[in-house]
């Protein structure tokens, strides 16, 4: 008669602690990548966000005007009134083969930051620029929740484009 072997369906300590170890090796591998992913995500919508405004304001200066002005570097403001302005639907359609806006979007609400954290689009004066993290100046906060979309903006009747005639 054979012997019968008591074989309990589990594992040994050693067996563990060798699992416990090659997932404390690979987390430690996979973790940063992670990180770096998610950051370069963030670059990428970044770069997004400043060809559609370049995009938009190469557009409105084929429709409209060319976009000029004198940015100014320490406020978000000038950023603010150059979205607006492509954010703007001229009412005089009379006579024009070219679209009349808008040419950005208008349910896009960013505000603007001077922090050196925060992603930031900044008005040059006839296009825009990246600020990324660790950059000093002021533009239009970029967020990555979209929670800078949402209620379409109004504009006043008594409103005047940038540049405008």
């Amino acid at each position: 008669m054979k012997a019968q072997k008591n074989s309990d369906a589990g594992i040994s300590l050693v067996e563990m602690i060798i699992t416990i170890a090659v997932i404390g090796i690979l987390s430690a591998l996979v973790v940063p990548t992670i990180g770096n992913v998610v950051e370069g995500s963030r670059r990428g919508v970044a770069e997004n966000v400043m060809q559609t405004l370049n995009k938009a304001t190469r557009e409105f200066g084929h429709s409209q005007w060319d976009l000029r002005s004198t940015p100014i570097a320490t406020s978000g403001g000038d950023e603010m009134l150059i979205l607006r302005t492509l954010q703007w639907r001229d009412p005089d359609l009379s006579g024009e083969l070219n679209p009349k806006g808008p040419f950005m979007r208008n349910d896009w609400n960013p505000a603007t930051s001077t922090s050196d954290e925060d992603y930031r689009v900044e008005w040059t004066g006839s296009t825009w620029r990246l600020l990324e993290p660790g950059t000093v100046g002021a533009g239009l906060k970029l967020v990555f929740d979209g929670s800078d979309l949402g209620t379409p903006y109004i504009h006043d009747p008594a409103f005047t484009p940038v540049g405008s005639r």
